[in-house]
């Protein structure tokens, strides 16, 4: 099985996210075949990036060709949503979305909520998988949905 890793790569923070959660995926998954962009070679050099038709290209396949889909959406990175839109119309087999905002289990005890997500998002999110509230959850999710 295949499982893509989709996240948010623009400052050192989510980059090292990124990197811990490719780790710890093969750590505990080791039959899976992790796609993580961020372990890409040419995110090693920034100034020999590809072009952006070449990314798109590129990790568009590798999310079709999926059987899993784990994408971070906390930041609501626009090219995270695009990938998430990808897997849920071709029919991922397990997509888990993850928002670890933290005002999301908080939210409800101001007057004003102060978060929430995209209904849109939510509403495809509820129909074709499953959405928890940090990596960790992500993985012993994924564990019962594949029985590792």
């Amino acid at each position: 099985m295949k499982l893509y890793l989709a996240g948010s790569l623009f400052n050192e923070a989510e980059v090292a996210q990124r990197k811990k959660e490719g780790i710890i995926l093969r750590e505990i998954f080791e039959n899976l075949k992790i796609f993580n962009p961020i372990d890409q070679p040419f995110n090693e050099d920034k100034q020999t990036l590809p072009t952006p038709l070449t990314i798109f290209e590129s990790d568009t396949k590798e999310v079709i060709d999926a059987d899993i889909f784990i994408a971070d959406i906390t930041n609501e990175d626009p090219g995270v949503m695009v990938e998430l839109g990808i897997a849920i119309a071709t029919n991922t087999k397990i997509i888990i979305a993850i928002n670890s905002d933290i005002r999301l289990k908080s939210a409800n005890k101001y007057q004003i909520p102060s978060y929430s997500i995209n209904h849109y998002v939510l509403g495809g999110i509820e129909k074709y998988g499953h959405l928890v509230y940090s990596f960790e959850e992500a993985v012993e999710l994924l564990k019962k949905l594949i029985k590792n």
